[in-house]
């Protein structure tokens, strides 16, 4: 992966949720602040504990964000897919990375500096706002993943990841949703993973996907899975039967 030119920088935040909606003179003025960054797969970004003074994007690759125990086990709290933003909170209250943040296959991140993150916010006002609604969509999203491991069976928790995921893929594609037919779960998470991030274990995890791929709702693509009937997927999704 060739370090990203500021074209290509441009382009890039015009796709990105958080930056899309900027002018293109704001996108072309923060494009110059930012730094591309190489990681191969495994390799660690910051660990929880570190000083935080960046925050980042994901432009390839994915990243997953979680937090190790004593016992080396791991607790998986989310995984940053391409477009999305990680390591905004340290450059905000000035504490210590809070997670741990590892690639998941070759990755390339952008970085934005503290100085120039607050020189942004301070250039650009609205981005600020931005921000806040960024955060409150995170903490959202936190509400609803405990919400759904209290309330919703794991078909349902499960359903609803992979059509996230799904979701993710199609807009970093640059096609609207309505216009795909089979969406590519690209750099598919290992069912370990699916599992933790739905509170299941990877037994079940398997039992539903085995389940859902002889009925012809989901298929193995590579070494990703393939919504083949997206219907009967959100079907399951908006259900609360096992």
């Amino acid at each position: 992966m060739a370090a990203l030119s500021h074209s290509s920088k441009v382009q890039f935040l015009a796709r990105a949720s958080f930056f899309e909606n900027f002018a293109p003179a704001e996108r072309e003025s923060i494009a110059a602040r930012l730094n591309s960054r190489r990681f191969k797969d495994g390799e660690t970004i910051f660990m929880r504990g570190d000083p935080g003074s960046t925050l980042m994007i994901v432009v390839e690759g994915r990243v997953r964000i979680g937090v190790n125990t004593a016992e080396g086990r791991e607790m998986l709290l989310t995984i940053m897919e391409p477009g999305q933003i990680f390591g905004e909170m340290s450059l905000l209250d000035g504490q210590s990375r809070s997670a741990d943040a590892t690639v998941m296959g070759d990755t390339m991140v952008l970085t934005l500096e503290r100085s120039d993150f607050t020189a942004t916010l301070r250039q650009f006002p609205e981005a600020a706002l931005r921000l806040c609604a960024m955060l409150s969509e995170k903490l959202r999203r936190s509400t609803d993943q405990v919400e759904g491991v209290t309330l919703h069976p794991v078909n349902v928790r499960l359903a609803r990841l992979l059509l996230t995921i799904a979701a993710q893929a199609s807009k970093q594609s640059s096609k609207p949703i309505a216009g795909i037919g089979n969406p590519r779960l690209k750099g598919n998470p290992t069912q370990r993973d699916l599992g933790q991030l739905i509170g299941a274990s990877r037994q079940k995890v398997n039992f539903h996907l085995g389940q859902w791929q002889a009925e012809g709702i989901i298929a193995r693509d590579g070494n990703a899975f393939a919504i083949q009937n997206w219907k009967a997927l959100q079907a399951i999704a908006n259900s609360d039967a096992e």
